[in-house]
């Protein structure tokens, strides 16, 4: 007789990762000197490799610099309704306060909410920051996934001691490694 473990029956079969913005959306407010776009894939394309590498399945929204609307990415997400798959986006914030600084992951309803609480205090850890919340809101790739949906905020670009460490690869590496491990313990 084999036994398996619980934790690698209910991890997911497949990641939809989404890597915020791209193309001529750069991400962030206007004048910011950081954009969002090129953190968000290289992070995404991170988080793919270290879901890959424990034998889960990922599809990216997006691959490259170009822009994907919000429809078609909860579109592509919706594709693996049927299957044992979570959607996962990631984003970098951004704030008017140039002290604003923290990790926040967004959630849409009440089985995505216990993906977001394995993943969101593994991204803390990861990136040294502060926990501005776990929450519910209605974001389109969020309010429109039939999966099991959240969207991390993995620090603040306009923040200057976030920023420095988030532009480093090996931060974001880290916050890949984070976000893979919360998926896999789900």
């Amino acid at each position: 007789m084999v036994l398996v473990s619980a934790d690698i029956e209910a991890r997911p079969a497949l990641v939809v990762i989404d890597p915020g913005h791209g193309g001529y959306d750069r991400g962030g407010m206007p004048g910011q000197v950081l954009p969002e776009k090129p953190f968000t894939l290289d992070t995404a394309k991170r988080l793919a490799q270290a879901l890959k590498a424990d034998g889960i399945k990922v599809v990216l929204t997006r691959n490259a610099d170009y822009y994907v609307s919000l429809g078609a990415r909860t579109s592509i997400a919706n594709a693996y309704a049927g299957y044992n798959a979570v959607f996962v986006s990631i984003h970098f914030n951004s704030g008017r306060r140039i002290g604003a600084y923290g990790i926040e992951t967004y959630y849409n309803n009440s089985r995505a909410y216990r993906l977001a609480a394995l993943i969101h205090p593994r991204v803390i850890q990861a990136l040294g920051s502060i926990d501005r919340g776990i929450r519910h809101r209605g974001y389109f790739v969020l309010r429109r996934n039939r999966l099991p949906a959240v969207l991390v905020e993995c620090g603040f670009l306009t923040n200057p001691v976030e920023a420095a460490r988030i532009v480093t690869p090996g931060a974001r590496e880290n916050l890949a490694k984070a976000i893979a491990a919360g998926i896999e313990r789900y």
